[in-house]
């Protein structure tokens, strides 16, 4: 006899519906988005259009503003991404640090935005705090939001990238196959005489940080092609190459649409032109790294003095307190009456703003139908591809899957808005559910993958030996088991949704409004305490489904029948 075992053949019913889940998935997403990008080049490619961009005057500074920007929030978000981790791993602080990452990512990036902007502006928190110090009867001259050099808009970047970049490198870090061997590695470190954050900066990141390549690309697109940041806290004249490709885009005139087209072209170029330069970097660092790493000579025991020490284990509280005020002076400037300034708190608080946003239910009631909606549907299609396709196939479907994350999502929707009209589409609540689906699932691919894969099949073997069906074993073993990564997956989506802002407008046409549509456009147009009620209600939904997903996953796992012998 021989000794491989026969390949085991799935019942005829099993086949036709991986069949039709797999097309399923490949007409709702897939083939959007690869015919999305030939309709956005042919939009991006008019000589008019290239010329009219090369002829206007705020371009070169609207681009430098962008390039800027981008390259420095990774930068800085990579340097204390990488700082935190290396002195702060495997410390009490860091496991809180671990724990506070998923209420800092549930803020959305505008509502943080414009709490931000509260902070710093020249009548805000932060100057009225120091009044006092500086006998200031009037706002300080102050070039803050809306700075002309970006800084604020690089600020807001960097708080809201960190976490991101944190909470990536924690799911990198928590995996099995990854903890055993980072542990055995730092446990020689140490026997040999290296201190942990030595090991991290001689050893540790030549072997991980390649993995968190797609997070930190996912960050500097995001960083070069962001347009509600920039028109909250950004420059204004001119504003960034994105604000501007949006102005276009947006524009009632068919030539200053190519030009906003050409423009978003012009941007995805420049990004692959930052990401050959960051391939070429990355390279040359990792070789001077392995030379130094092998070299067999013992660096010299540096006494790292006290002070440095202190201000890295100082970074993440620091950053924590920064979400906190943030909250906080949204919810004290959302019930404010007037404010004069240097006065620290309101002196006649008022409930009208609150009225006033309370008074758009609709609104929110659309925001959160919306979002439940495409999260449970990106879930639905991401378990259907987990289900159906062998896990060998993933790496050829990822570079899709991660498409929206890592493309400039202006170019994107130039091209998905030109089959959103094919289709009719446009201006209609089943296009924009369709565009935020296709914004969501990699969101939800992504969260969910590693725990689907990692599932034990021993579970079905053993069920299936029971004569239980497979929907049996699914709805008794599997969901009860995997019931927190779903839930996780599906507020992760429920929270994206949320945040869309520019698929929301291009598709939806401007005939839907979102919480976060309206708390842009309240920001940008000066209305600051309005603006924070919505931020705050734009804030409020995504912790709402991250703390269901936690009660979920708490339930689930204390109902599991462990003890059952049925």
């Amino acid at each position: 006899m021989s000794g491989t075992a026969a390949p085991v053949v799935l019942p005829l019913a099993v086949r036709a519906g991986r069949r039709a889940a797999l097309a399923v998935l490949a007409a709702v997403f897939a083939l959007p988005l690869l015919a999305a990008l030939p309709w956005a080049l042919h939009e991006g490619l008019s000589v008019a259009a290239w010329r009219e961009l090369r002829a206007d005057a705020q371009v070169p500074r609207a681009l430098a503003l962008s390039v800027f920007t981008a390259l420095a929030s990774t930068a800085v978000s990579l340097l204390l991404t990488l700082l935190l981790v290396t002195h702060l791993h495997g410390t009490r602080a860091w496991s809180r640090l671990a724990l506070l990452l998923g209420p800092m990512l549930a803020v959305p990036h505008a509502a943080f935005a414009i709490g931000l902007a509260w902070l710093i502006a020249p009548a805000g928190w932060i100057a009225r705090a120091l009044a006092p110090l500086f006998g200031w009867d009037s706002p300080p001259a102050w070039e803050t939001v809306n700075d002309p050099r970006g800084v604020a808009l690089l600020a807001v970047l960097v708080l809201k990238e960190t976490p991101f970049l944190l909470w990536s490198t924690v799911a990198l870090l928590t995996r099995p196959e990854v903890a055993g061997v980072l542990q055995r590695h730092i446990a020689v470190a140490r026997t040999l005489g290296y201190t942990p954050a030595a090991w991290w900066w001689r050893v540790g990141w030549l072997l991980w940080a390649p993995r968190l390549a797609w997070p930190l690309l996912a960050v500097l697109a995001y960083g070069l092609t962001v347009v509600d940041l920039a028109l909250i806290v950004g420059p204004g004249s001119p504003p960034t190459l994105a604000a501007l490709a949006w102005q276009w885009l947006a524009d009632a005139d068919a030539s200053r649409n190519a030009q906003g087209a050409a423009s978003a072209l012009l941007l995805t170029g420049v990004l692959a032109a930052l990401l050959l330069l960051g391939l070429a970097l990355h390279r040359v660092l990792a070789a001077w790294g392995r030379r130094r790493a092998t070299s067999g000579v013992r660096p010299p025991r540096l006494e790292v003095p006290s002070a440095p020490r202190r201000a890295v284990a100082a970074l993440g509280p620091a950053i924590v307190v920064v979400y906190g005020a943030v909250l906080l002076g949204l919810v004290v400037l959302s019930w404010a009456g007037p404010w004069a300034f240097p006065a620290l708190w309101p002196t006649t608080p008022s409930a009208d703003v609150w009225a006033q946003a309370l008074g758009s239910s609709d609104t929110l009631g659309f925001t959160a139908a919306l979002a439940a909606a495409s999260a449970l549907l990106s879930l639905v299609l991401a378990v259907a591809w987990l289900e159906a396709a062998p896990p060998r196939w993933d790496a050829a479907i990822m570079p899709l899957v991660l498409l929206p994350l890592v493309l400039p999502q202006l170019l994107l929707l130039v091209g998905l808005y030109r089959g959103a009209l094919a289709l009719r589409l446009d201006g209609t609540v089943a296009g924009l559910l369709w565009v935020h689906v296709l914004m969501v699932l990699p969101y939800v691919f992504t969260a969910l993958a590693p725990a689907w894969r990692s599932f034990d099949p021993r579970y079905e073997w053993a069920a299936l030996a029971l004569r239980r069906s497979r929907l049996a074993f699914w709805w008794r073993v599997k969901w009860p088991l995997l019931a927190a990564p779903l839930a996780s997956a599906l507020a992760i989506g429920f929270a994206v949704s949320v945040a869309q802002y520019l698929s929301t407008q291009f598709i939806g046409a401007g005939r839907h409004v979102t919480l976060t549509t309206e708390a842009v456009t309240l920001a940008s147009g000066g209305q600051r305490a309005l603006a924070a009620a919505f931020a705050l209600l734009q804030a409020l939904l995504p912790a709402l489904g991250f703390g269901l997903a936690w009660w979920v996953g708490r339930r689930a796992v204390a109902r599991l029948p462990l003890s059952s012998t049925r």
